[in-house]
């Protein structure tokens, strides 16, 4: 009997590790389920995170020096191109017209950086047909200015509407900004350089005197119009835009002699972010006098930064949301002027990815374009204008 109970003890001790090892089995089994479901996970989000090739569909003109592309809101019949030399031409369903919508070129000093620099339709542009350019005057001072069109030919502006809203003294010829946007919440964003020269010899870009270095707000619907600082701390905010989905603020901000970067906000973030500069380039220390006087921990640090191995002059764009090209939604698009390199990043985390299909395609890249669809365009300084499409 004392043999059976010891056998019947051993069979038990058996079947119990027996079970034991299933369960562990089962276990490993499931774990590495799991492992295989997350490095699934994760190759899916890697995927997304990485931009489509697409390809440049050159609009069947040339221009003289453009440098930027939009288009009233609704309309999605017309493109305005913006002239550095100071002609806003319409290209309509496909062709050039014959008559520039506005020509102020006798007031434009067009030199180097100097020029007409872009426009921006108000936001009810469709009922009180006004619009606003930044160009350089003939003294290359700052202007932003309002026009209205002409009520009886939408492709043509009354060039006597003309009311200066903004004027900024530019003690040197270049980093004159220049980029107009209109928020989601219906204020005018003008991007405004150090006032140039190299290096922000006065250190206008720390001053809080100066509108010099700066991003600035206007309210242009009240009288008089209402200027107020946004941002400071930057060098030279040639292009910025406003994400047409979350309204964040994206900035290219062109660099000195070592870093160029992408500065981003949240909407609805309140004014007073300080870029940095001319403490910091990026995030490499330029001026260390300033730099002992800021605290790092207020500052506002790029989001994207490279050197001058990718390139020498940014060139911000857009975050695109049209419909065309589905797997590039959401990717925030900037090219470097002197290098023609063009990137894709997806959103402010996102890794810094070539676009292949238009990375190093086309030189001398002076801005992106939005039309009324949120489809996107490449700018060349050189007279092309190219549409971003799908990759056949």
């Amino acid at each position: 009997m004392r043999r059976i109970a010891v056998i019947v003890v051993i069979l038990v001790a058996l079947a119990t590790l027996g079970m034991l090892l299933v369960a562990q089995r089962d276990s490993t089994t499931a774990a590495g389920a799991g492992s295989a479901a997350g490095a699934d996970t994760a190759a899916a989000a890697r995927a997304a995170a990485t931009p489509p090739a697409v390809t440049l569909q050159q609009l069947p003109h040339t221009f003289e020096q453009p440098v930027y592309v939009t288009a009233p809101p609704g309309d999605t019949d017309r493109l305005f191109v913006v002239e550095k030399t100071g002609r806003i031409v319409i290209v309509k369903d496909g062709a050039l017209l014959a008559k520039p919508f506005l020509d102020i070129s006798g007031k434009v000093t067009r030199g180097g950086e100097q020029g007409l620099l872009s426009m921006a339709f108000h936001p009810r542009y469709a009922a009180n047909g006004r619009f606003f350019v930044d160009y350089t005057n003939l003294k290359g001072d700052t202007r932003v200015v309002r026009y209205r069109v002409s009520r009886t030919d939408p492709d043509v502006a009354i060039a006597s509407s003309a009311k200066v809203v903004l004027r900024v003294r530019q003690p040197y010829a270049n980093h004159n900004g220049g980029q107009l946007q209109f928020s989601p919440g219906g204020r005018l964003f003008v991007g405004m350089g150090d006032g140039g020269s190299g290096g922000d010899p006065q250190r206008r870009a720390q001053d809080s005197r100066s509108r010099l270095g700066k991003l600035l707000r206007l309210n242009v619907d009240v009288s008089p119009v209402k200027v107020g600082v946004y941002a400071k701390g930057l060098r030279n905010p040639w292009r910025f835009s406003f994400d047409r989905s979350t309204g964040a603020l994206w900035i290219g901000d062109v660099g000195q002699s070592s870093r160029e970067e992408i500065d981003y906000l949240k909407r609805g973030r309140p004014a007073g972010a300080n870029f940095g500069w001319n403490a910091y380039e990026g995030t490499r220390v330029y001026d260390r006098a300033v730099a002992r006087k800021l605290k790092k921990r207020s500052l506002t640090w790029p989001v994207a930064q490279y050197g001058r191995g990718a390139g020498v002059s940014v060139t911000g764009g857009y975050v695109y949301r049209g419909a065309a090209i589905p797997a590039l939604r959401g990717f925030y698009l900037f090219a470097d002027f002197g290098s023609g390199r063009v990137w894709a990043k997806k959103g402010p985390g996102g890794a810094r990815s070539v676009l292949p299909g238009v990375d190093g395609q086309t030189s001398q890249v002076s801005s992106f374009g939005q039309d009324a669809a949120s489809e996107l365009y490449v700018v060349s300084l050189a007279g092309r204008v190219y549409r971003i499409v799908a990759s056949p």
